[in-house]
């Protein structure tokens, strides 16, 4: 039996490979020969054990990476609460747009990115996550009153995703520069609020 630091080593080495072949060549297209051959597994047992089937691992991943997000919205949502700006709805979308923007430092975080524009994923949201959704539909509510259309959720999730994934895309090939990053990040920002008020 392995030490359990090599099963972790293990774990993640798959886990990692599981990112980088899902955002290239999407979830369908990747079969578990392919997610071990990239681990430097001999066979797919490997991914079997650690995760079950290759439904597992794209869990496993993106539960990885909502986790870390939402702690960060919580730190976000607990100083907008201390600065008075908890009710504010542009400071609400900055909430939901940075922590995601953050993905963007990171290879795993791009490929994170990639994955969530495939739409594949509606795990049940994390506490800090559901409680920013909730005060945004709550924005969202009185603009549907006032005659709203109701796809606008929908679209600003494509928006942010595919906004996030391209942008991911972008800074791994080079095209786009981590120095630019500020003024996209606002720039979807804004985007997200003439969305949702026009």
């Amino acid at each position: 039996m392995p030490a359990a630091g090599s099963a972790d080593s293990t774990r993640d080495k798959i886990l990692r490979a599981g990112e980088k072949l899902f955002a290239a060549d999407g979830f369908d297209r990747v079969t578990l020969r392919q997610i071990a051959r990239e681990a430097d597994q001999r066979n797919v047992a490997a991914v079997q054990y650690h995760f079950g089937s290759k439904a597992g691992l794209l869990a496993a991943i993106v539960d990885d990476h909502r986790e870390a997000i939402d702690a960060r919205r919580a730190e976000l949502l607990a100083k907008a609460e201390s600065d008075g700006t908890d009710d504010d709805f542009a400071t609400l979308l900055s909430i939901l747009v940075e922590p995601l923007a953050a993905e963007l430092d990171s290879p795993a975080g791009r490929a994170y990115l990639r994955i969530q524009a495939q739409g594949l994923t509606n795990q049940e949201m994390r506490p800090a996550t559901r409680n920013l959704v909730a005060r945004i539909g709550r924005h969202l509510g009185a603009l549907e009153a006032e005659g709203g259309a109701p796809h606008r959720g929908r679209f600003a999730l494509l928006l942010l995703f595919h906004a996030l994934a391209d942008r991911a895309s972008q800074e791994s090939s080079g095209r786009a520069r981590r120095t630019d990053r500020a003024e996209f990040v606002l720039a979807l920002t804004r985007s997200l609020r003439g969305l949702f008020t026009a």
